[in-house]
This record gives C-alpha cells, sequence and structure tokens, in this order.
C-alpha cells in the first residue's frame, strides 16, 4: 500500500521541473518495475532496464554493462539507483557511452537515506561527489538542486523508523492513519526548509537531483 514519504514528494518535485531536458529516445536505468517518473516526461521512446524483470523492465541488465550500441539514446533518466551498484564508476561510463553527444541525463541519489534494499546498498553522495563522478568520466553539470533541508531529513528519518518498526505497509488501516500523520509532518518540514536560508539548513541534504549533459 501507499503510504506517505516526504522524500519521495521532494523527488518527484524535482524531476518535474528537470523533465525539459529529457525527449526523444529515453533510457531509465534502474527503473524498476514501476516507472514512477514516466509520465512527466515527453518523449519518443522510453526503455526501462533494470537488474530484476518485472511489468514494466523492457531490458534486464546490469547497469554497468548496459546491452545497448554506443551512442543510442538521446536521454537518460536513473533515480535512486546509484547507491545500489558496486561500481558507480562503470554505470556512469556506460550511460555516456549510450548516450549521444549533447544528450542530456537527468539523476538523482541519497546524501542520507536508511539502509534499504539490503544487501545491495553500498553508498551516499554529496553534492562534491556527484560532479566528481560523472565530470570525470565526460559529462558537464547543467543544473542541479538540493533535496530538502534539516527539518525534511528529520521528517523522512522519522516517518522511516516508524514505516519500518511497525511494518506499516502490512497493515491497511494503521498504514493509512500514519500515512496521513506523515503527510501533515512532511507538509511542515517543507514549509519549514523553504523558509530557513541559513547554512546549517543546507549542510542537511536528504539527497540531490543532477542534470548532465555529454560532451
Amino acid at each position: 500500500m501507499y503510504i506517505y514519504q516526504v522524500e519521495r514528494t521532494l523527488i518527484h518535485a524535482q524531476i518535474k521541473r528537470f523533465a525539459k531536458y529529457i525527449s526523444g529516445d529515453v533510457l531509465d536505468v534502474g527503473g524498476g518495475e514501476r516507472n514512477r517518473y514516466k509520465h512527466l516526461f515527453t518523449y519518443k521512446t522510453f526503455t526501462c532496464l533494470d537488474i530484476s524483470a518485472g511489468p514494466e523492465v523492457d531490458i534486464v541488465a546490469s547497469a554497468d554493462s548496459i546491452p545497448l550500441p554506443d551512442n543510442s539514446k538521446d536521454s537518460i533518466v536513473s533515480t535512486q539507483m546509484l547507491e545500489h551498484v558496486k561500481y558507480p564508476e562503470w554505470c556512469v561510463q556506460e550511460m555516456h557511452r549510450v548516450l549521444k553527444k549533447g544528450g542530456h541525463a537527468l539523476i538523482t541519489a541519497p546524501q542520507w537515506n536508511e539502509l534499504h534494499s539490503e544487501p545491495h546498498d553500498y553508498w551516499r553522495y554529496t553534492k562534491y561527489g556527484f560532479i566528481e563522478l560523472f565530470e570525470r568520466n565526460g559529462f558537464r553539470v547543467v543544473e542541479y538542486e538540493q533535496r530538502g533541508g534539516f527539518f525534511s531529513n528529520v521528517a523522512q528519518m522519522t516517518l522511516r523508523y516508524f514505516l519500518d518498526r511497525f511494518h506499516l505497509h502490512r497493515h491497511p488501516i494503521l498504514g493509512r492513519v500514519f500515512s496521513h500523520i506523515f503527510q501533515v509532518m512532511g507538509a511542515f518540514a517543507i514549509f519549514l526548509d523553504r523558509h530557513d536560508t541559513s547554512e546549517a539548513n543546507r549542510k542537511h541534504a536528504i539527497g540531490w537531483c543532477f542534470v548532465f549533459r555529454k560532451e
């Protein structure tokens, strides 16, 4: 069942803002069995690659060995995937290889998250690590945006604790009750982050959304 999470609300808003960069033949790297953000893009074709089979997965393969020709995609999307691969450098190199020159890649990853999809949860990314990883592999930063601040981070950590502690996904009634509480808490946290422009708040990102261009 669906349970509100402040991070997912923020990711959706970021991808919607940056969706203008994605067009043509699109590859979603690590999109999973549900393409949550596919409807936000205007595209010619949309191909989903994931390590596991699913109803909306077109190619079952690892992101560090994409079975597509060089320069074959106009755009790449990858959301919350890079923390789950052992060798993120190889994945970025593969994205660069299959992307056409001048094409854009829209990438999100966490700076903070609880352990999830264990044991395949390996990395967390600061803004500086993100830039270093992509620029040394032939990409240029076009735009980026921090996801959340101190208050959203605290709200996300709190709701994830209760979600996992009481297995709320398994209890429809209790899950719905908590989801409403989380939604109010999340909206208030986003409001506080929006109005707190301090350096202290800026240091506590949940994650990042980047748009890169293949040079």
